[in-house]
């Protein structure tokens, strides 16, 4: 598991963000990354609408992420943080998300 400083660019949807992480050394990638664990509705139901809206409210700009890898696609899987915060975590509490 690695561990990088990040930037919320823009919330995808209930499940995927585009983020700018620091990977150090002054350099940075912006990608668009999948949140590890949760699923949420597609976007073209009124609950993936709700999801995405809630996950924006919830974010703060700065995060910590946690990335285990990469997805089928090539996004990288990630554990969005804010101290001791998982947001990840919040998506399924509140019911915005189910586990995968």
């Amino acid at each position: 598991m690695y561990t990088y400083k990040a930037k919320l660019n823009k919330v995808i949807d209930g499940d995927t963000v585009n983020l700018t992480i620091d990977l150090g050394f002054r350099m940075t990638m912006t990608a668009n990354c999948r949140m590890a664990g949760i699923n949420a509705p597609e976007m073209d139901t009124e609950e993936g609408k709700a999801a995405k809206v809630a996950l924006t409210y919830m974010l703060p700009i700065d995060l910590t992420i946690q990335s285990t890898g990469l997805d089928k696609y090539g996004r990288p899987i990630v554990e969005l943080l804010n101290g001791t915060v998982n947001y990840n975590h919040k998506m399924l509490e509140n019911g915005w998300a189910e586990k995968y």
